[in-house]
Protein backbone atom coordinates (compact mmCIF):
# COMPACT_ATOMS: atom_id res chain seq x y z
CA UNK A 1 0.00 0.00 0.00
CA UNK A 2 1.26 3.53 -0.91
CA UNK A 3 0.96 6.26 1.35
CA UNK A 4 -0.90 8.87 0.68
CA UNK A 5 -0.49 12.85 1.33
CA UNK A 6 -2.97 12.31 3.90
CA UNK A 7 -1.25 9.74 5.54
CA UNK A 8 2.53 11.20 5.37
CA UNK A 9 2.19 14.45 5.43
CA UNK A 10 -1.17 15.46 7.93
CA UNK A 11 0.13 15.90 11.28
CA UNK A 12 -0.69 12.43 13.38
CA UNK A 13 -3.56 12.17 16.01
CA UNK A 14 -2.17 10.02 18.27
CA UNK A 15 -4.45 7.36 20.07
CA UNK A 16 -7.23 9.32 19.04
CA UNK A 17 -9.67 6.93 18.11
CA UNK A 18 -9.94 3.02 17.44
CA UNK A 19 -8.69 3.63 14.38
CA UNK A 20 -5.07 4.05 15.44
CA UNK A 21 -2.27 1.59 14.85
CA UNK A 22 -1.96 -0.42 17.97
CA UNK A 23 1.88 0.16 18.42
CA UNK A 24 2.21 3.62 17.69
CA UNK A 25 -1.41 5.44 17.59
CA UNK A 26 -0.85 6.52 13.98
CA UNK A 27 -4.20 7.14 12.87
CA UNK A 28 -4.13 5.85 9.29
CA UNK A 29 -6.44 4.96 6.62
CA UNK A 30 -7.90 1.53 7.42
CA UNK A 31 -6.17 -1.21 5.06
CA UNK A 32 -6.32 -5.04 4.45
CA UNK A 33 -2.83 -6.56 4.52
CA UNK A 34 -0.40 -8.40 5.75
CA UNK A 35 1.05 -7.82 9.38
CA UNK A 36 3.95 -9.10 10.66
CA UNK A 37 3.27 -11.78 13.05
CA UNK A 38 4.07 -10.88 16.57
CA UNK A 39 5.02 -6.76 16.55
CA UNK A 40 1.46 -4.96 17.41
CA UNK A 41 1.40 -2.93 14.04
CA UNK A 42 -1.55 -2.46 11.85
CA UNK A 43 -1.67 -3.50 8.50
CA UNK A 44 -1.47 0.29 7.23
CA UNK A 45 1.84 1.05 9.25
CA UNK A 46 3.31 -1.76 8.58
CA UNK A 47 2.84 -1.42 5.34
CA UNK A 48 4.48 2.23 5.68
CA UNK A 49 7.42 0.74 7.42
CA UNK A 50 8.44 -1.10 4.57
CA UNK A 51 8.78 2.55 2.35
CA UNK A 52 10.98 3.72 4.35
CA UNK A 53 15.07 3.17 3.77
CA UNK A 54 17.60 4.78 4.91
CA UNK A 55 20.35 6.43 2.95
CA UNK A 56 22.63 3.32 1.77
CA UNK A 57 25.63 4.64 4.05
CA UNK A 58 23.83 5.11 6.93
CA UNK A 59 24.10 1.93 8.93
CA UNK A 60 23.53 3.49 12.24
CA UNK A 61 19.64 5.15 10.76
CA UNK A 62 19.00 1.85 9.51
CA UNK A 63 19.01 0.31 13.16
CA UNK A 64 17.45 3.11 14.63
CA UNK A 65 14.18 2.53 12.23
CA UNK A 66 13.86 -0.89 12.98
CA UNK A 67 14.35 -0.64 16.85
CA UNK A 68 11.95 2.18 16.72
CA UNK A 69 9.76 0.62 15.22
CA UNK A 70 10.07 -2.78 16.34
CA UNK A 71 9.90 -1.20 20.08
CA UNK A 72 6.82 1.47 19.30
CA UNK A 73 5.18 -1.54 18.03
CA UNK A 74 5.59 -4.05 20.77
CA UNK A 75 2.83 -6.57 20.50
CA UNK A 76 1.27 -9.02 23.04
CA UNK A 77 3.27 -11.10 25.32
CA UNK A 78 4.88 -13.97 23.85
CA UNK A 79 8.26 -15.67 23.35
CA UNK A 80 8.88 -13.67 20.21
CA UNK A 81 7.72 -11.03 21.44
CA UNK A 82 9.86 -10.81 24.43
CA UNK A 83 12.70 -11.26 22.86
CA UNK A 84 12.17 -8.80 19.64
CA UNK A 85 11.30 -6.13 22.49
CA UNK A 86 14.24 -6.96 24.49
CA UNK A 87 16.86 -6.79 21.07
CA UNK A 88 15.72 -4.04 19.75
CA UNK A 89 15.61 -1.88 23.41
CA UNK A 90 19.10 -3.80 24.07
CA UNK A 91 19.75 -2.19 20.35
CA UNK A 92 18.36 1.06 21.16
CA UNK A 93 20.51 1.43 24.60
CA UNK A 94 23.39 0.87 22.77
CA UNK A 95 23.23 3.15 20.10
CA UNK A 96 21.76 6.01 21.98
CA UNK A 97 23.65 6.08 25.68
CA UNK A 98 26.71 4.21 23.88
CA UNK A 99 27.07 6.00 20.31
CA UNK A 100 26.98 2.44 19.18
CA UNK A 101 30.36 1.65 20.73
CA UNK A 102 29.77 -1.45 22.21
CA UNK A 103 29.72 -4.49 19.95
CA UNK A 104 26.46 -5.21 18.54
CA UNK A 105 24.34 -8.46 19.96
CA UNK A 106 25.67 -11.45 18.45
CA UNK A 107 25.55 -12.54 16.24
CA UNK A 108 23.02 -10.32 14.57
CA UNK A 109 19.85 -8.47 15.82
CA UNK A 110 16.94 -11.02 16.10
CA UNK A 111 18.91 -14.04 17.72
CA UNK A 112 20.07 -14.17 20.82
CA UNK A 113 22.90 -15.20 22.82
CA UNK A 114 21.78 -18.42 25.18
CA UNK A 115 23.03 -16.68 28.02
CA UNK A 116 20.42 -13.45 27.46
CA UNK A 117 17.23 -15.29 26.48
CA UNK A 118 17.24 -16.92 29.89
CA UNK A 119 17.07 -13.60 31.98
CA UNK A 120 14.06 -12.18 29.09
CA UNK A 121 10.87 -11.30 30.02
CA UNK A 122 7.70 -9.42 29.15
CA UNK A 123 8.05 -5.42 29.99
CA UNK A 124 5.09 -3.50 30.34
CA UNK A 125 4.88 -1.58 27.37
CA UNK A 126 4.45 2.20 28.57
CA UNK A 127 0.83 3.91 27.50
CA UNK A 128 2.89 6.20 25.31
CA UNK A 129 5.46 5.07 23.07
CA UNK A 130 6.31 8.54 21.64
CA UNK A 131 4.80 10.70 20.00
CA UNK A 132 7.15 10.59 16.44
CA UNK A 133 6.40 7.47 14.42
CA UNK A 134 6.92 6.53 10.78
CA UNK A 135 4.75 8.46 9.42
CA UNK A 136 6.74 11.59 10.80
CA UNK A 137 10.25 9.86 9.61
CA UNK A 138 8.54 9.45 5.73
CA UNK A 139 7.51 13.04 5.71
CA UNK A 140 10.73 14.01 5.50
CA UNK A 141 12.03 16.34 2.70
CA UNK A 142 15.85 14.35 1.97
CA UNK A 143 17.84 12.33 3.63
CA UNK A 144 19.58 14.69 6.23
CA UNK A 145 16.20 15.62 7.12
CA UNK A 146 14.86 11.98 7.23
CA UNK A 147 17.82 11.18 9.35
CA UNK A 148 17.28 13.31 12.02
CA UNK A 149 13.82 12.37 12.39
CA UNK A 150 14.55 8.98 13.15
CA UNK A 151 16.96 9.71 15.67
CA UNK A 152 14.66 12.09 17.33
CA UNK A 153 11.78 9.17 16.85
CA UNK A 154 14.53 6.92 18.51
CA UNK A 155 15.29 8.99 21.03
CA UNK A 156 11.68 9.72 22.00
CA UNK A 157 10.78 5.54 21.90
CA UNK A 158 13.87 4.79 23.68
CA UNK A 159 12.58 7.71 26.58
CA UNK A 160 9.04 5.92 26.80
CA UNK A 161 10.58 2.97 27.88
CA UNK A 162 12.37 5.06 30.51
CA UNK A 163 10.60 2.62 33.38
CA UNK A 164 12.29 -0.48 32.23
CA UNK A 165 15.97 1.37 31.25
CA UNK A 166 17.74 -0.43 34.27
CA UNK A 167 16.68 -4.13 32.93
CA UNK A 168 17.47 -3.15 29.47
CA UNK A 169 20.96 -2.01 30.81
CA UNK A 170 21.50 -5.09 32.62
CA UNK A 171 20.58 -7.28 29.82
CA UNK A 172 23.07 -5.85 28.07
CA UNK A 173 25.69 -5.34 30.52
CA UNK A 174 26.38 -1.92 30.33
Amino acid sequence: MAATPAMVGAPLSVRAHEGGCPGCGAVLPAADGPRHAYLGASAACWALFHRLAPPPDRQRTKRLIHDAYAAQHPGVPSRRAVQSVAVHLMDLCLLLEHDGQSHRLEPVLGVMPRRRALDLHWLEPPATRGTVTIVDALDARDGDERAARIDQWAELVWGAWEPHHETVRRWVGV
